[in-house]
């Protein structure tokens, strides 16, 4: 339960905000360069705080701050027999918990490609006007190391200063859930590898 808890705490969604670091270490040995909705995603930063986690975000150059940032893909894996259910389960609990001070909150289970895969989508919104779309896809794999829970995610953002920004962010989360989403399930996630 320990480390559910501890996969969620760094899943929360406004959490993607990322510490500077001098050093970006690929840890998961998913490379340095993912390609997703053609465009190459750099990995710009990387975090393993403990045994058992570690967390990967790519970013377009054109978004090279992540204060600013409107496309993002996330790797992130836990050591673990977590079961792809429960993860999915939990983090739609949480975001359920949210409505209630987070009137952009939205959720939606996808069909996913895979039987043994979940798929969810979320918007909701955060602090300097930022408005959020995710769509996560939860897998287990296993390796040499043992079995690990990974999520593969696509994170969209745009800012708002008018309710007319709000109004655009839907428009687009709405005529793009479809492509996005089965983009995010037919993308091949990167096997990963931990020393």
């Amino acid at each position: 339960m320990k480390k559910i808890a501890l996969f969620l705490l760094f899943t929360s969604s406004f959490a993607l905000l990322s510490f500077q670091q001098d050093t970006i270490v690929d840890f998961l040995h998913t490379g340095t360069i993912l390609k997703f909705e053609d465009h190459n995603f750099h990995l710009a930063w990387s975090s393993h705080p403990n045994t058992t986690y570690y967390k990967q975000e790519y970013l377009r150059t054109s978004d090279n701050k992540f204060e600013t940032y409107q496309k993002m893909l996330i790797v992130e894996a836990v050591q673990s027999d977590i079961l792809v259910e429960q993860a999915s389960n939990m983090k739609l609990n949480e975001l359920e918990k949210l409505k209630k001070d987070n009137p952009l909150v939205q959720t939606n289970i996808e069909k996913a490609n895979n039987q043994d895969e979940k798929v969810i989508s979320f918007m909701l919104s955060g602090g300097h006007n930022v408005l959020e779309w995710n769509i996560y896809r939860y897998q287990q794999q296993k390796n040499d190391r043992g079995t690990f829970l990974v999520l593969y995610a696509y994170s969209y953002r745009n800012y708002f200063t008018k309710k007319e920004d709000i109004v655009k962010f839907l428009e687009y989360v709405k005529a793009n859930n479809s492509k996005i989403t089965n983009l995010v399930n037919s993308a091949a996630v990167p096997k990963i590898k931990v020393d």
